[in-house]
């Protein structure tokens, strides 16, 4: 979720060095999506970073998203997925992910909320944690600012 886009500029900031490059951001909300519209927009007003912001609720289908990706955007792989929705769903849509070649090796995921929901995302950490050698390389940072996980 990009909630305002809040996230997505953040991703846009990392992203200023990267001319050419494409963000995707999802959001379940409408007013949220169509306020993060606006304020990207205007905020990467010159910069050579394409946008394309989605509406995607947490009973939709991801692998039509990536279709859609795919065939009408020409996106094949992600060098870096930011999961902030639904965590429940982590796991699950990182296994679309993986399993459809999108995310390559040496790509990044970044997943809120570590800590604070710990509970919910054990399987999906059990899963990543590299002593599970399944081909990641976990690295768990404490976020401070704007405010600790």
């Amino acid at each position: 979720g990009c909630h305002a886009g809040d996230g997505t500029l953040s991703a846009m900031g990392a992203l200023k060095e990267r001319q050419g490059s494409t963000v995707i951001s999802t959001e379940e909300n409408k007013k949220w999506l169509e306020a993060t519209k606006r304020v990207v927009g205007h905020a990467t007003t010159g910069m050579d970073i394409k946008f394309l912001p989605f509406s995607f609720g947490a009973d939709e289908d991801l692998d039509l998203l990536l279709d859609t990706l795919q065939t009408k955007h020409g996106i094949t792989h992600f060098d870096s997925v930011i999961f902030d929705h639904d965590e429940h769903l982590f796991l699950t849509h990182l296994k679309i992910v993986v399993g459809r070649g999108f995310l390559r090796p040496g790509s990044t995921v970044y997943v809120d909320n570590v800590k604070r929901k710990g509970k919910q995302l054990r399987k999906y950490m059990e899963f990543v944690n590299t002593k599970a050698r399944k081909g990641f390389e976990t690295e768990i940072r404490h976020i401070r600012k704007p405010y600790p996980d």
